[in-house]
């Protein structure tokens, strides 16, 4: 038997060394000089076992970029002299290292233009050496023998890959130091045997004593001029690492993660005792902490096309009392400058002061206590809450009083969360809304649905993230899923139930050097309690309904706008039994109609959302040649929907999806990434229903002035009345005749998705 160190150690260096090399080659772009070709074209050719991307990511050979290729914009990739020989060893060392001791591979250049070539690798595989046998030994006293033994990368069968059999000795290693065995190494070895393409392959293991944990001490440094915050007591219940407990390299892992993650800490390590007693079977460990501050304070101003000027301020103490329990103090204030009492800016802030609900200060104001994990894991967060905000054009929400209590563990990439919520508190909407969707068209049945309440939510999310950056990500995935519940079983008053349910995920991926592609999928529906959407909108609150359009939606429509909508006209018309058209109404006998024109005044747009929801992103951010490091351009497709499933006459499917292009730039800055996006929107608004809101001071009533409703009306003691009934939903604001009027300009912060 040969040793695996002998036979592969230097052929894996090489190994290493060539890609770490062909890295290297990448980052520098390749760029050209006097003399070069730029590759226009790179190909793999014979190549079964590996895709072709895998191949590429491995050499130094790049082709130019598809706007290089396509458009002339960006930088050159060349063919390097140097580099281009070894990409061809690359190649081979990749596939032997894999189990192709055959492989042969050769290089064809081919002219695409002056001063440009197509290049191509023409790979024969050969024969791969199989693993005809494979044994572990050394296992025999381990109890969970099986458990370590499962689903390792060297199989039999499978080709005698080098890597794999790396792969095995570490995950082999890692399982048996997290099952009570600190001092086992695992030695690999092989026969190869070529003229019949088979390997035999063992691994031998050598597991020394089992180990418990003993004594956990604690050494912590205080903060340089400040006295110990933190006790042991606090420490401990973090770490969660109890003497007896069998020895697990992950264990100690987790409670070093634990302990960073209260932020009390800027040094944490979890020592082993290595002068243990030899033969002992147990092994001390020593918690050594160094404290940072135990305070901080944030404090931001920001301005946003919808909120005018706002500010934000936290305040966190990382140790309460003693403890490791973290309290943060959270206050925000939106619609400054034209919002009461704070006004008078409303000239910077023109989309801000149009929206009714901008009348008044946003604000929220709260306190909430976390402690580390407490049980496998989970992390628990007390909130006490009050707050008003608002959704544009849609409704306010005022909570003079609202809890939570959060149940979340993070693992990794992944966070799972409960949480349960209470809220006491109103939601306004407009009357036309609140008519159209809760049928509250009289004055006492809308203050009735406007009272306050008791809204009690429970739900459940779970998020997984796998982006290399959360702010800016240039490749991985991000899901996310929730589900939101309320009725009387969760303690909400009765007229409050619904299940909630909101699927998100993302998706990016790099498409050459200076292009990050990147897409999203949104779908959403809320249901009544029977799980249907059959009438659904009776029973859900309307700070939970679907809207979507807007900055990080369906950009080429205004915020909320996409989906149904009700319209409040500014004139309407009064038509008479004889035909005659006035805009009073004067008679005191005669019965007529109100009936606004869609071709005359203009009117109030007003989302009334929807209970199910679809939307599609779809974007590519190009690196400008021009400030490469500042400056970032964007080409996007939105598409997406709102319904009200289950109403009379709508129905899901993808011809209700409405499409806007645009593009845009990102401009880098000290406090983010500033975005520019320009949206085209063809489509005319969407039917609906419309109302006249009279002013309070005229008496306040709401009536139909839809162009077919057929609700009369009459003048009873001077007093306008107007029959009960549906207004129908046959109002729409004529399309916008100028193409320039069809874009949507959206400035804000942060990236859409």
């Amino acid at each position: 038997m040969i040793p695996r160190s002998r036979r592969g150690g230097w052929a894996l260096l090489a190994a290493v060394l060539l890609a770490v090399a062909a890295r290297t080659s990448r980052a520098q772009d390749l760029t050209c000089g006097a003399g070069d070709v730029e590759v226009m074209k790179l190909t793999f050719e014979g190549n079964h076992a590996f895709a072709s991307g895998v191949l590429a990511d491995g050499i130094a050979t790049a082709p130019s970029g598809f706007l290089r290729r396509t458009i002339r914009i960006g930088a050159r990739h060349c063919l390097d002299r140097k580099e281009f020989p070894l990409d061809r060893l690359r190649l081979i060392i990749w596939y032997r290292n894999h189990g192709y001791a055959l492989v042969t591979v050769d290089t064809v250049v081919t002219s695409a233009g002056p001063g440009k070539v197509a290049v191509r690798f023409s790979i024969h595989e050969g024969e791969p050496t199989i693993v005809d046998s494979l044994t572990i030994t050394g296992l025999d006293s381990v109890p969970e023998r099986a458990a370590i033994e499962k689903s390792l990368p060297a199989r039999v069968g499978k080709p005698f890959d080098k890597y794999a059999n790396d792969t095995t000795v570490l995950l082999l290693t890692q399982r048996l130091h997290n099952g009570g065995y600190p001092d086992a190494e695992v030695f690999p070895g092989y026969d190869t045997h070529p003229a019949t393409h088979r390997a035999n392959v063992s691994f031998a293991v050598t597991t020394g004593a089992r180990m418990h944990l003993g004594t956990v001490s604690v050494k912590v440094d205080p903060r340089s001029g400040a006295s110990r915050a933190v006790t042991d007591v606090a420490i401990r219940r973090v770490a969660l690492l109890k003497e007896g407990d069998l020895y697990s390299q992950q264990e100690l892992e987790r409670a070093k993660r634990a302990l960073y993650q209260t932020e009390a800490f800027t040094r944490v390590s979890v020592i082993p005792d290595s002068a243990r007693t030899k033969g002992g079977s147990t092994l001390p460990v020593t918690l050594q902490l160094t404290e940072g501050y135990m305070h901080e304070l944030h404090a931001g101003v920001g301005y946003g096309t919808l909120d005018c000027f706002r500010t934000t301020t936290d305040y966190t103490l990382f140790s309460l009392m003693g403890g490791a329990t973290r309290l943060d103090l959270h206050g925000k204030l939106s619609k400054i400058g034209v919002g009461e009492p704070l006004t008078g800016l409303g000239s910077l802030c023109p989309v801000a002061q149009s929206d009714l609900y901008s009348k008044n200060l946003n604000y929220f104001t709260g306190a909430t206590v976390s402690r580390p994990a407490v049980f496998i894991g989970v992390v628990p967060t007390f909130s006490l809450y009050s707050e008003r905000r608002s959704e544009f054009d849609a409704f306010l929400r005022t909570t003079p009083v609202g809890g939570n209590v959060t149940l979340s563990r993070p693992a990794g990439r992944m966070t799972e969360a409960f949480s349960y919520s209470v809220e006491y508190g109103r939601t306004e909407a407009q009357p036309a809304l609140l008519c159209a969707v809760f049928n509250a068209c009289e004055s006492a049945d809308r203050e009735s649905v406007q009272r306050l309440q008791r809204l009690a939510v429970a739900s459940f999310a779970v998020t997984n993230d796998g982006t290399d950056n959360p702010v800016n990500p240039t490749h991985g995935y991000v899901v996310r899923f929730e589900f939101r519940t309320a009725g009387a079983y969760t303690g909400s008053d009765p007229s409050l139930h619904f299940n909630k349910v909101l699927v998100d995920g993302a998706v990016y991926m790099p498409a050459g050097p200076d292009i990050v592609l990147a897409a999203r999928l949104r779908f959403g529906a809320v249901l009544g309690s029977s799980f249907g959407f059959s009438n659904s909108a009776v029973f859900i609150p309307q700070q939970e309904r679907l809207f979507a359009g807007g900055q990080t939606t369906v950009r080429g429509f205004q915020q909320n706008e996409l989906g149904p909508a009700v319209y409040v006209p500014t004139v309407f018309d009064t038509v008479y039994a004889n035909g005659v058209h006035d805009t009073t109404f004067t008679s005191k006998t005669d019965t007529g109609y109100f009936r606004a024109s869609n071709k005359i005044g203009g009117q109030r747009t007003i989302p009334t959302g929807g209970n199910a929801l679809a939307v599609g992103m779809l974007e590519a951010r190009i690196r400008s040649p021009i400030f490469p490091n500042i400056l970032t351009w964007a080409v996007f497709v939105d598409a997406g929907a709102v319904w009200n499933a289950g109403t009379a006459g709508e129905s899901i499917g993808l011809s209700s999806l409405r499409w806007t292009p645009g593009f845009g730039a990102r401009i880098r800055t000290q406090v983010g990434v500033l975005r520019m996006d320009l949206a085209y929107n063809p489509y005319q608004h969407p039917s609906g229903a419309a109302y006249y809101d009279t002013p309070v001071a005229a008496g306040g009533a709401l009536y139909c002035v839809s162009p077919t409703n057929t609700l009369r009306v009459t003048s009873v003691g001077g007093v306008v009345q107007q029959a009960a009934g549906a207004c129908p939903g046959s109002y729409q604001p004529p399309l916008q005749s100028s193409w320039f009027r069809r874009l949507t300009f959206v400035l804000t912060l942060g990236e859409a998705f």
